[in-house]
């Protein structure tokens, strides 16, 4: 049986399609029709189509994958589960004659603590895979780079304080607006992954939340999660 094989976003998009064995070859040079991922799912679109793309983020950037509704699990969780959330996906490639993408067998919630443990595997599958690869240098350069970015966004126990400027405090505040849910809230790691894909650094959002919650402006209805008010 054929094995799922652990991914980030971009190893999968820099990748090229093969229509021709149902698959693609991704960044790393690995053949993948069947893979694991793991990313933030921060909105779901209309759920009455038969067939959706959802999109997910994870560290390395945003994976588009495709799902039919008319499979009662993912058609439950679409419909049941509250956002912003981390999720774990299986999909297996499916190609037409001039794309390849993933398409959803199964997703499920997972915590900050589990998506941190994808991530460590995923980043260590792949600098093994490297060791062996017949891969350029630039090549392996950009996909350590690629896995230490990854593993940069682990949670740690300590946080080193920042001083944001004006305009990362309305940056932060509208993607707080941008992809919180209707109740006003969005978990902070899903923020802090949201402002990562912008640039702004973890340490940094975190000042900024601590100063908004300071002043007023946000509280903290649960330990990791925040609420405009």
């Amino acid at each position: 049986m054929e094995p799922y094989l652990k991914i980030f976003a971009d190893d999968l998009n820099s990748g090229r399609n093969d229509a021709q064995s149902n698959g693609i070859r991704t960044l790393s040079e690995r053949k993948i029709s069947k893979c694991l991922f793991c990313g933030a799912l921060t909105e779901i679109p209309d759920t009455n189509k038969p067939v959706l793309n959802l999109t997910l983020y994870d560290p390395t950037g945003m994976l588009v994958v495709g799902c039919h509704t008319g499979n009662p699990d993912i058609s439950s969780f679409l419909n049941e589960t509250a956002l912003p959330v981390f999720v774990l996906c299986a999909a297996g490639i499916r190609c037409t004659a001039d794309e390849c993408m993933p398409v959803l067998e199964s997703i499920v919630p997972v915590s900050r603590t589990l998506r941190d443990g994808f991530v460590v595997a995923a980043a260590a599958d792949l600098i093994g895979h490297l060791e062996h690869a017949d891969t350029s240098p630039d090549k392996k350069e950009r996909i350590c780079g690629m896995a230490e970015k990854a593993l940069s966004t682990l949670l740690t126990k300590t946080e080193v304080p920042a001083t944001p400027d004006t305009a990362v405090f309305f940056q932060v505040k509208k993607e707080i607006r941008d992809i919180s849910d209707d109740k006003k809230t969005v978990g902070i790691e899903v923020l802090i992954e949201a402002m990562g894909l912008k640039g702004i650094p973890r340490e940094t959002t975190l000042a900024v939340l601590k100063t908004m919650i300071d002043d007023g402006d946000c509280y903290q209805p649960k330990p990791d999660v925040v609420r405009l008010l």
